[in-house]
């Protein structure tokens, strides 16, 4: 079953990921950055130096269990930390 999910949800992904490529290309959008929390740091253009680092958050437990106020602000920083990394190097004009 868990292989099944896998299989759907990637499939999945990567039409959401080919229409945002479609969208930009016939300029029905301006752009997008796509940040996941997984993504490798030294990946990540012009990086702050403070970045949050992939491995305190890439296995946090997604069990839906209350999470700590620390857990929270780390997740939180690293996503805005690699959104704003990414538009301001993919996409300056957004």
């Amino acid at each position: 079953m868990a292989r099944a999910f896998e299989s759907v949800l990637r499939k999945a992904q990567n039409a959401t990921q080919n229409r945002l490529h479609l969208f930009a290309a016939t300029d029905q959008i301006k752009g997008f950055a796509l940040a996941y929390l997984g993504q490798i740091d030294d990946r990540v253009p012009s990086a702050p130096s403070d970045l949050i680092r992939r491995e305190e958050v890439f296995e946090y437990p997604t069990d839906f269990g209350a999470m700590e106020t620390e857990d929270i602000g780390r997740l939180a920083k690293r996503g805005e930390q690699l959104t704003r990394a990414l538009v301001a190097y993919y996409c300056p004009e957004l």
